[in-house]
């Protein structure tokens, strides 16, 4: 009798500290001890091996409507850090065995009519890296409304009028609150989910990709910030929190001479 062939699946962990997604780009779910992994039309790009491994970037491309895409795009909001993990299993009729083949963290996602892709950096990428991990920049670095940042949210609430792919029509417009304040910022809907806003006008937000909102619904509009010394302190008076190095000379004398 010959013996079964081996059978390999992939699976795909994202866990967040709010949330946790499980899955397999297979055509069906996939049940592991007690573990189940949703069937996902997820592309990967290639893997490299031997010594490039460590500092090879995973790229992830699946539907923008998928329930992770939200997930992955309210973390980038509030800062919630996330991890992925690329795990083959065989199968085979002794059992089952793993081995973990890539394992690293989110570092973006972008949105398109078609596709998301979501960029991901190798665990051994970061561990290499030497001090802290909080970037010297001009702009503030802070999560917006985080407790580094200690900034007070600026709300109004809203109902949807009707919606127009990313656009989001609000009745009676724009609450003067928060009008011109909503670029960065997020619209919250009643179970808790946010969606970016990437500009806002009298009569409409703007989201950085489509949802289905049903007219009637109660939102909440969050303003954002651009992380600059002028709308810290004009638009939330919290200076004294900034996050960034606006004196950072810009002249650099390896370039210019000694001045």
């Amino acid at each position: 009798m010959s013996a079964m062939p081996l059978l390999e699946v992939e699976l795909y962990v994202f866990e967040g500290a709010s949330f946790s997604v499980r899955l397999t780009p297979h055509e069906f779910d996939v049940d592991i001890d007690g573990q189940r992994y949703e069937r996902c039309p997820i592309e990967r790009s290639t893997l490299a091996l031997g010594a490039e491994a460590a500092k090879s970037a995973l790229e992830l491309r699946l539907p923008p409507d998928h329930a992770l895409v939200r997930h992955l795009l309210q973390a980038a909001i509030t800062g919630e850090a996330t991890a992925v993990r690329l795990i083959v299993a065989r199968i085979h009729t002794s059992g089952i065995a793993q081995a973990v083949r890539w394992m690293g963290r989110v570092l973006g996602v972008e949105v398109s009519s078609d596709a998301a892709r979501i960029r991901c950096e190798s665990a051994q990428v970061s561990l290499k890296r030497i001090g802290l991990r909080r970037l010297y920049s001009r702009a503030c670095s802070h999560v917006l409304y985080s407790a580094a940042c200690g900034a007070s949210p600026i709300t109004a609430s809203a109902v949807v009028g009707w919606t127009d792919g990313s656009l989001i029509f609000i009745e009676g417009g724009v609450p003067p609150s928060v009008l011109g304040m909503l670029a960065g910022g997020w619209m919250q809907m009643p179970d808790g989910a946010r969606h970016m806003i990437v500009r806002d006008d009298p009569d409409a937000v703007e989201l950085l990709y489509p949802v289905a909102i049903a007219s009637g619904t109660e939102i909440v509009l969050v303003a954002g910030c651009d992380h600059s010394t002028t709308t810290c302190q004009a638009r939330f008076d919290n200076l004294a929190n900034y996050g960034g190095f606006p004196a950072i000379p810009s002249k650099n004398p390896f370039a210019t001479g000694v001045f």
